[in-house]
């Protein structure tokens, strides 16, 4: 018996050696099967409604939740410029002004019994209400919601309230640098263009309650809305509560404004916004590309290692890391639907070091414009956007609106199911070939707002003037209440 006992220890023993020798001594040892996940085809999801409203509904039964949203297609851009600032009125006063047979503060003290949530927000282009309410409450939250999205009164009592705090929070428009550094940067590649309109004082007066009613009436209809909603519901019950709400809501024949895409020539240098502060903010760049030009998603990696990638891209490793310039610095393509976008280098550093870290920043353009990115750099990239992928696929409702999105902008329907396709299509060589064609040496401008005296001294290793970086342009800052020059 005990001879058998050593045996088994002995065998047990060796058994245990043997795993041990499989083991890996380094975590980028390991190695894991490779993660397969198709995303879901959005037909599956796609309904249309009562008087051709379209929808994405997906069941959902692991929380007793619903999460509903109506996409509207409205935004800041449709807005004439003797009315800007209404986006941000309607924003304020859809459900706070009430409907025609409830007060504001009726709506919102329900919505608080309930347990529920129910928001508006108005962006360039689209508009979106809604509402997340516990399943079993959700016939009363759907009564509520269609009321505020169909009978909005907007009553002059929130109007009012809207009204001044549109304007209070326009006195402070120019405090914080970073909001100044973005808004000038667009203005200035843009123009005196409806992406670029501010709110004034003056236009904000000129908004009445029958311009947010107008406008309402005018796009506000079931033709011009997707509805997604996520959660506990039986879909076809729902169809059936949703078309009771929008069956005898009137269509409008609709004609969107024609805004115009022609853009300045910008004439490159430093341009300078004066802040007596002892830092400098500072974008270097130029107009970028529209998402859905055919090399979007070359210029994706391409920009994820000259800057986009965190820690891992080369301007970020330069600019923070090696020379300790800067926290916050990297390089962006940003996109906007119908238009293109701005790509541009950035950096907040203090005030005498800002025409060194630009220096090195338009280093980094040139160098990833003159030779082929690493290996490496290729594979830390495509494997973020691969990893990251399922990021669109959060959770139902997030699906939901993502497919809605992409009807709206006119995307082709299996953009998910290709993307990780193109994504791993990128080269080396693609890399090269969209760094030349997009980063434009001789399209670009540098704005910094700081303070003039010590960003012009500079450093040792960069000394001034700022005129080294090309024809300094000092630009002035306009007053946000009137939207003159501040004398």
């Amino acid at each position: 018996m005990r001879k058998k006992t050593i045996f088994f220890v002995l065998g047990l023993s060796l058994i245990l050696i043997s795993m041990a020798a499989g083991q890996v001594k380094r975590p980028e040892e390991l190695i894991f099967p490779p993660l397969k996940f198709e995303p879901p085809d959005p037909r599956q999801f796609r309904l249309t409604l009562a008087q051709g409203m379209r929808a994405y509904l997906q069941e959902d039964h692991s929380l007793p939740l619903v999460n509903l949203q109506a996409i509207i297609h409205f935004g800041d851009l449709y807005v004439a410029k003797e009315k800007t600032g209404l986006g941000d009125l309607m924003a304020q006063t859809l459900i706070k002004g009430g409907t025609k047979t409830r007060e504001g503060s009726q709506i919102e003290d329900r919505l608080d019994f309930l347990g529920a949530s129910l928001n508006f927000s108005v962006a360039e282009r689209i508009s979106t209400l809604s509402l997340s309410i516990l399943s079993k409450d959700l016939e009363e939250g759907l009564d509520l919601f269609f009321d505020v999205l169909m009978n909005p009164e907007f009553r002059e009592d929130s109007l009012k309230i809207a009204r001044g705090r549109l304007i209070e929070q326009l006195k402070t428009a120019n405090d914080a640098p970073s909001a100044v550094l973005s808004r000038e940067f667009e203005r200035l590649l843009y123009g005196d263009h409806p992406l670029t309109y501010q709110p004034t004082k003056a236009t904000v007066e000129n908004i009445s309650r029958e311009d947010l009613k107008a406008y309402h009436q005018k796009y506000f209809f079931p033709r011009n809305i997707i509805l997604v909603a996520a959660g506990d519901f039986n879909k076809r019950t729902f169809v059936d509560r949703i078309n009771k709400y929008i069956s005898r809501w009137k269509n409008q024949n609709l004609v969107f404004p024609t805004i115009p895409r022609n853009f300045p020539e910008v004439e490159p240098g430093v341009y300078f916004i004066q802040k007596k502060i002892n830092q400098g903010y500072v974008s270097l760049g130029h107009l970028g590309i529209e998402d859905t030009n055919p090399d979007y998603f070359a210029v994706q990696v391409m920009n994820f290692i000259l800057g986009g990638g965190s820690f891992t891209s080369r301007i970020t490793s330069k600019v923070r890391s090696d020379e300790g310039l800067a926290y916050n610095t990297g390089s962006r393509f940003t996109y906007r639907w119908g238009f293109p976008g701005t790509f541009s280098g950035y950096v907040q550093t203090k005030s005498s070091t800002v025409g060194y870290a630009i220096s090195l920043i338009l280093k980094e353009f040139e160098r990833i414009r003159q030779e082929l990115v690493s290996e490496a750099e290729m594979e830390t990239a495509i494997n973020y956007y691969l990893e990251s992928f399922s990021e669109f696929f959060a959770n139902p409702i997030t699906t939901m609106r993502n497919f809605a999105l992409l009807e709206l902008q006119g995307k082709p329907m299996d953009y998910y199911k290709t993307y990780r396709a193109k994504i791993r299509s990128v080269t080396r060589e693609k890399v090269l070939e969209v760094a030349r064609k997009y980063i434009k040496p001789e399209k670009m401008v540098i704005m910094i707002v700081g303070d003039w005296e010590p960003c012009n001294q500079g450093d040792p290793k960069f000394p001034g003037p700022l005129s080294r970086l090309g024809k300094v342009h000092q630009i002035t800052l306009r007053d946000p209440l009137t939207g003159e020059p501040v004398k």
